[in-house]
């Protein structure tokens, strides 16, 4: 057995976030459709939802934390809470998670938090939008290699 954390979210609701990003970006509504549910109930808002937190878990987690200074300079606080980038990352971590519960209610909270996680890939990383496609490809090989079914 790993000692790794068990991750709060599965490897289809990564998959299923990269595709509705990819779909965003190429503009595809045929696809957009069919990934958020063709009816938009509230089962597939939560799933919409759930696939925007585990992309945001995993770019925060795996991408945002490991480049900030604090981290790279290994520099230790005692308390989390006395580095704002970092407190910043997890709130935003938090909020899109917190969105699962509100998906149902509104659906529209589903391309919110893509809209938010394709600003994270952007601005948080440096990404060009233009990257942002070989990006996600990457982070989809990623999962494909490392996540059990």
């Amino acid at each position: 057995m790993s000692d790794r954390r068990k991750r709060p979210y599965t490897k289809d609701e990564v998959l299923h976030g990269v595709a509705l990003i990819k779909a965003h970006l190429a503009e595809d509504m045929d696809a957009i459709a069919a990934l958020q549910g063709l009816d938009e109930d509230e089962r597939s808002a939560r799933e919409t939802a759930r696939a925007m937190f585990a992309l945001a878990h995993i770019i925060v987690y795996g991408a945002v934390i490991p480049q900030m200074w604090v981290v790279k300079k290994d520099f230790t606080y005692g308390n989390t809470g006395n580095v704002p980038e970092l407190a910043l990352a997890l709130l935003f971590v938090e909020r899109i998670e917190q969105r699962v519960e509100l998906a149902h209610v509104h659906p529209v909270v589903g391309a919110l938090s893509a809209g938010d996680v394709m600003g994270l890939i952007v601005e948080c990383l440096g990404t060009k939008m233009e990257d942002v496609p070989a990006f996600l490809d990457a982070v989809r090989e990623q999962t494909l290699r490392t996540m059990a079914p």
